[in-house]
């Protein structure tokens, strides 16, 4: 009985994969189109304020950026086998406050592939997708460091007279992220770093970033002890629950432990055995970074494109190849594969 499965999975096997090939109608020509979310009137936020004519301007280099694309790259220029939707979307890291990191205008702007199926529908719902960020601060990397538990403003965790310093405090520490190794630079203005996939770095993922190389660098390393400083001035205010007051001791205790030569160290993230002051000085790990305020031209409007990041899955030919049998093409490794990034990272002149 067994080998009259077998023979029945091989005899289907080729059935699947005729038809997972054929499952797509890729020498249909397509369309592109733009569509856009981000604002055009002003507002205000606690400590900021964008005009309407700012917001206008930034909507249009957005949409000039998209049609860049669309007109010198093959894929964008002369879609095949889908309909390509480019969209952007406002991403203000917090809609209360704004740090002093934070200058340009950010905003994501993504190519999504609306991939026509054989029989003549197509795939409009979340469909594979490109992305790249603008002016975003930590430009797509491991994320950021610090990411508390929810705190509820009902005066059970903290005074709410000190609502204003708590508020500061998680601002200050949500401005560390930690940031991959740096592999290469294949022009002035372009970093790539690389992530590991899967747990091992051959062939891993890339992080791209575009800036202009003559003003100061984009990111700042810091130190193990502004990274207890910063978790001390937090960890001091939230202090009316036990539990609190416990994370704090440790905290404490976790600091005195280290020598004064980690301390000014610069900081990467993880410990062998801390986890209140989860970050280490002896280069183990991903080093933690912030983004450095200098590095913005304000002679420049908010609205000016200073800073994009970019991804890359850096899939091989036989990945590809693997991908496109079990499900779709893979369009966005190929569009990535067509970028010339000495020739985008003329684009940051954009005003």
């Amino acid at each position: 009985m067994n080998k009259i499965y077998l023979i029945i999975i091989l005899l289907s096997f080729p059935i699947f994969v005729y038809g997972q090939k054929n499952r797509w109608n890729s020498l249909k020509p397509g369309q592109w189109r733009y569509e856009t979310n981000l604002p055009e009137k002003g507002y205000s936020l606690q400590n900021y304020s964008l005009t309407a004519a700012e917001n206008l301007a930034f909507k249009k280099n957005v949409a000039s950026l998209a049609e860049w694309f669309r007109q010198n790259v093959p894929m964008l220029t002369s879609p095949k086998g889908y309909d390509l939707r480019a969209l952007s979307n406002y991403v203000w890291g917090d809609w209360t406050t704004k740090t002093e990191a934070e200058y340009g205008i950010p905003a994501d702007l993504g190519f999504l592939f609306e991939l026509f199926y054989a029989d003549g529908s197509k795939w409009k719902v979340e469909p594979p997708r490109y992305g790249l960020s603008v002016n975003a601060l930590y430009g797509g990397h491991n994320g950021f460091f610090f990411t508390p538990e929810s705190i509820v403003d009902d005066g059970t965790r903290y005074d709410l007279s000190q609502s204003e310093k708590v508020s500061k405090a998680l601002s200050d520490l949500q401005q560390y992220f930690r940031v991959y190794p740096l592999k290469e630079q294949p022009a002035p203005g372009v970093d790539i770093y690389e992530a590991y996939r899967d747990g091992w770095q051959q062939n891993g993922r890339r992080t791209i970033v575009v800036y202009n190389p003559d003003r100061p660098p984009y990111w700042l390393p810091v130190t193990v002890k502004e990274m207890a400083d910063a978790h001390l001035a937090y960890y001091s205010l939230i202090q009316k629950r036990e539990i609190d007051r416990m994370v704090l001791d440790q905290l404490k205790q976790e600091i005195a432990e280290l020598s004064a030569e980690e301390l000014a160290a610069p900081a990467y993230a993880g410990h062998e055995s801390h986890f209140a002051l989860n970050v280490n000085g002896k280069k183990q790990g991903y080093q933690i970074m912030k983004f450095n305020p200098e590095y913005w031209d304000k002679s420049l409007p908010p609205s000016a494109i200073q800073f994009m990041t970019f991804w890359n899955s850096n899939l091989t030919r036989e990945e590809m190849d693997e991908q496109a049998q079990r499900s779709y093409p893979e369009y966005p490794q190929m569009l990535v594969n067509q970028f010339q990034w000495e020739v985008i990272q003329k684009l940051i002149t954009i005003k």
